[in-house]
């Protein structure tokens, strides 16, 4: 199931257990918007929890934290340190434990982190894993028969120029793992993107494209948190 269904559907139940608590009394004395931010923290949180984003998990907990502090007597926590906290902990537990990935590792092209301007050949499978952390960096993907690219990139950003590259069958798959980032995918225009990235307080925007498209698709998959990605047609 995606993790938007799994969001969306968590958030209507939610909304609809709101309404008939409130309607009965039970929710007196809670804000309308304090409550309408909650129900919509939570599905962010189960979502986060299934792929042990830890960004995706602390940071909603620490802001329902502050909108309820009176009640729960922390207002000496509230606001930025314990939002500071959630951050920094987000941070130190990505280090220490590795979140759910959808990447592979090749043995023949390990993932590692340049930065600057990088020139990556692909593999003879037709596979590029790149690496970022804690920096700015410019891949070039130089691949006769692009098949895979393995994306992973947080806090920092990325730029990814796909213009050397060459898809020898209709589809190659691009997973995404980026978090606290910006990732820029430029890409040739007579390629066709499909986007199946799931998106937690991120975004996806496409620059430049054009109405007539070839037959080769870039199929986008993964998960982007805290994150921007942008596909520029080149």
């Amino acid at each position: 199931m995606k993790a938007s269904n799994i969001f969306w559907g968590v958030f209507f139940i939610l909304a609809a257990i709101a309404v008939i608590l409130n309607q009965l009394g039970l929710l007196a004395g809670i804000s309308l918007i304090n409550l309408t931010i909650t129900i919509f923290m939570i599905p962010i949180i189960i979502t986060s929890i299934k792929h042990i984003n830890f960004s995706g998990i602390l940071i909603p907990l620490a802001i329902i934290g502050i909108l309820y502090s009176d009640k729960l007597g922390i207002q000496a926590l509230t606001p930025w340190p314990l939002l500071g906290s959630a951050i920094f902990l987000s941070i130190g537990l990505s280090f220490l434990i590795k979140p759910k990935q959808y990447f592979f590792e090749n043995k023949n092209h390990k993932m590692k982190s340049f930065d600057d301007k990088e020139f990556v050949e692909g593999s003879e499978k037709g596979e590029v894993s790149l690496y970022n952390r804690f920096s700015e960096s410019i891949k070039y993907i130089n691949s006769k028969n692009l098949k895979k690219v393995n994306i992973d990139c947080s806090f920092g950003g990325m730029k990814v120029y796909f213009d050397n590259s060459k898809i020898e069958e209709n589809e190659a798959i691009v997973y995404i793992d980026a978090r606290f980032a910006g990732v820029e995918l430029y890409v040739p225009k007579e390629w066709n993107i499909i986007n199946n990235v799931s998106c937690i307080f991120g975004g996806i925007d496409e620059k430049n494209k054009k109405e007539k498209l070839g037959d080769k698709n870039l199929v986008l998959k993964g998960k982007a948190s805290f994150a921007g990605i942008e596909i520029i047609y080149i």
